[in-house]
């Protein structure tokens, strides 16, 4: 036992601070891996005969490697020959997710990959645990949260499937900026250095990512949109179902997640907005082409919704429940009715810095019926819950008898301390900005498509004396935009 204590702990605890000591780190735990991987029987034997006793005597901040050697030998197991409480193993479980060495782990990605499928298949942990344990194992791996895995579709599904969509919410929040093997950095740069981005360590090859199909892609932000959604944040699901509905692809090649992400998207844009959603200039010709045919009805819908024709809103609502069930969208339609009015009574203010309310329940109709609603209370009721959700920037006045809503300037004074947070919050997003463009074009321009891209477009231009480098974006086939990567169709 002791043996096998000092293999599992013999990598230096020290880690390198400066890249010049990186290289005998790499060094060390390199030779960690393969004195493990040789001595695996004995250590098996080993843990098989004591393993909470050995696991006390690890810590998996600092024995990141081994500890997870003895997890993968215990989760491995059938329950009947499992010498330990299955409680006790998952508490380790939990223990190893919530601290190990994110740099080690880059050496042993294959194993931590296998274990993080563990927990998204539901059968280790409740899905709340399991959705806060994903969740926090991407997020140490990148903290960045820029480069997508196939963890993070795993995540997604657990997450919506078991309504658990508040501990996810930080990894859904993240801007994606990189694919596996699209990016994987080839610069030689050693796995344990400091300030490593994460597109030079996250890779098939170290094993923390298997690789994805751009259908992946799609059912990510597709998933994303819906959790948005069951959670009433209509603006960020209508940014997520945006990417989808824009997706490049061949012509012709539109897949049902976009077809779907657009109905929705139609609908969380008069949710969000208040007004039909603009489908974006980069959107191509044959998907746009697709949508009008496919969206027809969710594009009146909208139409009615814009026009302030309440009777005709409810009634093609109404007329094609059957469809809206079939699609799944029913519970959405009842929110746009449910949103008309108040999407009215945010439209007054246009025209009035002040207004009573007995006014508002005159000039504004309640969808669900067709009518004005019933009393000024009701309306007082509704304003009220506006204000406090923050949908509507305002205020309830009273003065004599009457109660007004005064309306509020979209944004308020900042003081000079506030003033001077957005301004440092502006200064670091544009630096990220600077850098992660930085990081993109080093990829693109050493891609072999955008230099056989680059020759082709130099020729032309001795011909012709256009522009080189001019129209990359727009010839490139979508495969190519992610390495692997097939169209979904």
């Amino acid at each position: 036992m002791d043996h096998v204590h000092g293999i599992l702990t013999a990598l230096p605890v020290t880690k390198p601070s400066t890249n010049s000591a990186a290289k005998a780190y790499d060094i060390s735990i390199r030779q960690h891996v393969a004195t493990l991987t040789n001595l695996f029987a004995e250590i098996r034997r080993a843990v098989l005969s004591n393993p909470e006793q050995l696991l006390e005597t690890l810590d998996p901040a600092v024995h990141s490697i081994g500890y997870l050697v003895v997890l993968d030998i215990l989760l491995q197991l059938a329950d009947p020959a499992m010498p330990i409480s299955q409680a006790t193993l998952l508490d380790k479980v939990v223990e190893f997710v919530l601290h190990f060495d994110a740099i080690q782990i880059r050496y042993y990605g294959h194993s931590m990959l296998s274990l993080l499928e563990k927990i998204g298949s539901g059968r280790l942990f409740p899905p709340a645990t399991a959705v806060a344990l994903l969740s926090s194992a991407v997020l140490r791996i990148d903290p960045s949260g820029t480069f997508f895995t196939s963890t993070h579709l795993l995540l997604a599904k657990l997450a919506y499937s078991s309504n658990v969509v508040d501990a996810a919410l930080e990894v859904f929040d993240r801007d994606i900026l990189f694919y596996p093997d699209m990016s994987h950095s080839k610069d030689g740069r050693l796995l344990c250095e400091p300030n490593l981005a994460p597109e030079s360590y996250i890779s098939t090859q170290t094993g923390l990512t298997n690789n994805v199909k751009q259908s992946a892609v799609l059912e990510y932000d597709y998933i994303r949109g819906l959790a948005y959604m069951s959670m009433g944040l209509w603006s960020k699901a209508e940014i997520v179902l945006e990417q989808v509905i824009s997706h490049p692809s061949r012509i012709g090649a539109v897949s049902k997640i976009m077809v779907e992400s657009h109905k929705r998207w139609i609908l969380v844009g008069l949710l969000s907005q208040g007004k039909i959603p603009t489908v974006p200039s980069y959107t191509s010709a044959s998907a746009i082409s697709s949508y009008k045919i496919t969206g027809g009805s969710y594009a009146a819908i909208a139409e009615a919704f814009c026009s302030g024709d309440a009777a005709k809103l409810k009634s093609l609502i109404e007329e094609n429940a059957t469809l809206w069930e079939e699609d799944g969208t029913s519970n959405l339609l009842t929110e746009i009715l449910s949103s008309y009015q108040k999407w009215q009574i945010i439209g007054l203010r246009q025209v009035y810095q002040r207004v009573e309310i007995s006014q508002v329940r005159e000039m504004t109709l309640n969808a669900l019926t067709g009518r004005p609603l019933a009393n000024d209370g009701e309306v007082l009721s509704l304003v009220g819950g506006m204000i406090e959700s923050g949908m509507l920037n305002g205020q309830i006045e009273q003065d004599g008898n009457e109660n007004y809503i005064s309306f509020r300037e979209n944004r308020d004074v900042l003081s000079e301390a506030e003033f001077a947070t957005q301004i440092a919050k502006s200064h670091s997003a544009i630096d990220l900005l600077g850098r992660q463009y930085q990081l993109m074009n080093d990829r693109l321009s050493g891609s072999k498509e955008y230099v056989k891209h680059l020759v082709k477009d130099q020729k032309r231009a001795e011909k012709d004396n256009t522009d080189a480098g001019i129209g990359f974006d727009s010839q490139i086939e979508d495969e190519d935009l992610m390495a692997g990567i097939v169209p979904h169709a």
